[in-house]
């Protein structure tokens, strides 16, 4: 981790800096955690008042924000502000561009500038690797792959025939791109499954990051499509034909059925599911555990199984758990209309 002054962590976020520009910072910590030398940051303005029990070095807060007796550096965004300045103090590792010996590369794969090619990787025929590229060891990629440049891929990824991953993609451990699809097929009811054969691909845009253990499975016949900007948590699968949009946020276990197509900027949080063939509208969120099982039409958060808009899951859950004193409630007056009916003689 490199010792940082405030002054040089101000200037690098273009901050407003409150307090002594000398002070050095030596490690990064949360807000209840810090110490001094650290510098941690406050998301939420209404909570200032406790900031002069914060025992950091400085923190990094809004621009509104103003404390009396407490460091402060004074930016945009503080949440984006801090990791940047995790990034500052714990640099990425600088590659050695290179390719190793024990690396196979087929002799028509095509390989760029300045990559770095760990051992034990794998490489196709026909493929091709951008500039500044790394691969880490045990890395499988199929033939006729195209990579882009300045991409990180990190061990044990595989990387099926045929598939495209655009510039700056990050691929973390363990995922694998064009996988077969899962496509089976009987003539009755009760005859053996004969497997449909997948012979798309998968594309993945400029800027995607995948999550480790991901399965991302090629196309039936034409492509998946992972759009530009698009972020994959661990554990996420995605079956063939799904084209998913720009900049979504797809958390750990969510699961996408085939042909599924998402807008822009959706957000599926923890173990998501959705039904196949579904279209789901731009800016569209979903809470943990929402079951999709029809076209989302509108953006908006949702929640539930099925899914439904969050206000009307929160009143259903509400009478949810209200059941059992209504159903005592009811009990009780069933039993106070018998009773007028018995003094009335009324007969059922």
């Amino acid at each position: 981790m490199k010792t940082l002054t405030l002054k040089e962590i101000a200037e690098v976020l273009n901050g407003n800096l409150i307090g002594d520009p000398s002070i050095e910072i030596t490690g990064i910590n949360g807000i209840m955690e810090a110490q001094q030398g650290d510098i941690t940051f406050l998301a939420n303005p209404k909570y200032k008042e406790h900031l002069p029990l914060c025992q950091a070095s400085a923190v990094l807060v809004g621009k509104d924000v103003a404390v009396e007796g407490v460091t402060l550096i004074q930016v945009d965004n503080p949440r984006m502000a801090y990791g940047k300045v995790i990034l500052l103090m714990h640099p990425p590792k600088q590659e050695t561009a290179g390719i190793s010996d024990d690396a196979y590369i087929a002799g028509s794969a095509t390989i760029g500038e300045n990559c770095t090619v760990y051992p034990g990787v794998y490489i196709s025929e026909g493929v091709s690797l951008g500039n500044n590229t790394v691969v880490y060891p045990g890395v499988f990629i199929g033939e006729n792959v195209q990579i882009g440049n300045d991409c990180l891929i990190h061990a044990n990824v595989t990387i099926n025939r045929g598939c495209i991953i655009g510039h700056r993609a990050l691929l973390n451990s363990g995922c694998v791109i064009g996988s077969e699809g899962f496509g089976f097929e009987r003539d009755k009811d009760g005859d053996p499954h004969k497997k449909v054969p997948q012979v798309g691909i998968v594309i993945i845009e400029d800027d995607v990051e995948i999550g480790a253990l991901c399965a991302i499975d090629r196309g039936s016949i034409k492509a998946t499509v992972i759009r530009r900007g698009t972020k994959f948590d661990n554990l996420v699968h995605v079956a063939h034909n799904c084209q998913i949009g720009e900049d979504n946020l797809i958390m750990a276990q969510v699961c996408l059925a085939g042909s599924v197509k998402t807008g822009k900027n959706v957000w599926m949080a923890g173990q998501v599911g959705c039904n196949d063939h579904l279209q789901v509208a731009e800016n569209a969120k979903f809470l943990g555990k929402t079951g999709i099982t029809q076209n989302i039409e509108e953006a908006g958060m949702f929640a539930g199984f099925p899914a439904r808009p969050f206000a009307d899951w929160q009143k259903g859950s509400a009478m949810f758990y209200k059941t059992d004193e209504q159903r005592k409630k009811l009990s009780a007056l069933e039993r106070r209309v018998k009773d007028i009916e018995a003094k009335l003689g009324v007969e059922e």
